[in-house]
């Protein structure tokens, strides 16, 4: 018998509430603006989540919000870009919404989760993921646990300097991996499209420029890499999110980064790899362990 949860994910600017089964599937999916207001972001999941089960008997919802969560896993603990979502009683207020039982996590793990059990990590035991998109995210997984040592995650691992002399860093600090990835630079740099997306798909019909900015991400991506890899010794590397959506503009340079700055063993034995699961895998890696 085929087993349901949903998959909510809370992000700065949107939250998206899905149906996800026991394969991995996603059945239905509702996208809205996420807001700044804790009664109504409720609300609307609730809304959302009611028109995407329809008739299906679910097994629980996962929730996957940006940032830190407390060692409870019951509440945000930290994110700038959610400020207002701090200190909320997130799970409980969403158990109590939707009727079910409601697992917490952190978003790049969710995403982590999701490619680990159904996309691009499946077969790996030091699995190692990066969300490159309005930031960076990374998860890693060991022997199928999550690692979990500050904000109940790998803590700010995109963070991890890449470029001492780099742009400076909404974090405070210079050269981080997010402050040379993130979609706020890239099309800032680019000057090819408002958007992230914007600046892939320009790309794909020639601009010179958002070429040169997609490599130039990807290199900054594979020094990240390189050097989580000297801490995590992942087995597999996957990169997630809507900057690996341009493929070839950012993957090939990402790799070869990766490959002329990593040691020795890691070069010979680590895979990197583009996500399968695509915008999906948050979603699905939040409902996943309630679909045991």
């Amino acid at each position: 018998m085929i087993q349901f949860a949903l998959g909510v994910d809370i992000g700065g600017t949107n939250t998206k509430v899905a149906l996800v089964n026991d394969g991995g599937d996603v059945a239905g999916i509702e996208t809205f603006p996420t807001g700044r207001d804790q009664a109504a972001l409720i609300a609307n999941i609730r809304e959302a989540a009611g028109r995407c089960r329809g008739a299906a008997t679910l097994r629980g919802a996962g929730v996957a919000v940006a940032g830190f969560i407390n060692s409870a896993r019951d509440r945000l603990s930290y994110n700038p870009n959610l400020q207002w979502l701090e200190g909320f009683p997130l799970r409980d207020a969403m158990a109590d919404a939707l009727g079910v039982t409601v697992a917490l996590e952190v978003d790049s793990n969710a995403s982590c989760l999701g490619e680990y059990r159904f996309g691009a990590g499946r077969g790996s035991q030091r699995f190692l993921c990066l969300v490159a998109g309005t930031g960076l995210g990374v998860g890693m997984i060991i022997d199928g646990a999550l690692v979990r040592f500050m904000g109940e995650c790998i803590g700010d691992a995109g963070h991890v300097v890449v470029d001492a002399n780099g742009p400076e860093c909404p974090c405070g600090g210079r050269g981080c991996a997010e402050a040379m990835v993130s979609e706020r630079t890239i099309v800032q740099n680019a000057q090819s499209g408002a958007t992230l997306r914007e600046v892939i798909e320009n790309a794909r019909k020639g601009d010179t420029r958002a070429v040169t900015e997609l490599a130039a991400a990807g290199r900054a991506l594979g020094i990240a890499m390189a050097s989580l890899s000297q801490i995590f010794f992942p087995d597999r590397i996957v990169l997630a999110g809507g900057l690996a959506e341009a493929e070839h503009l950012v993957l090939p340079a990402a790799e070869a980064a990766f490959r002329r700055t990593v040691n020795t063993e890691a070069r010979a034995r680590v895979e990197v790899v583009k996500a399968s699961l695509g915008w999906r895998a948050t979603v699905i890696g939040a409902a996943a362990p309630l679909l045991l």
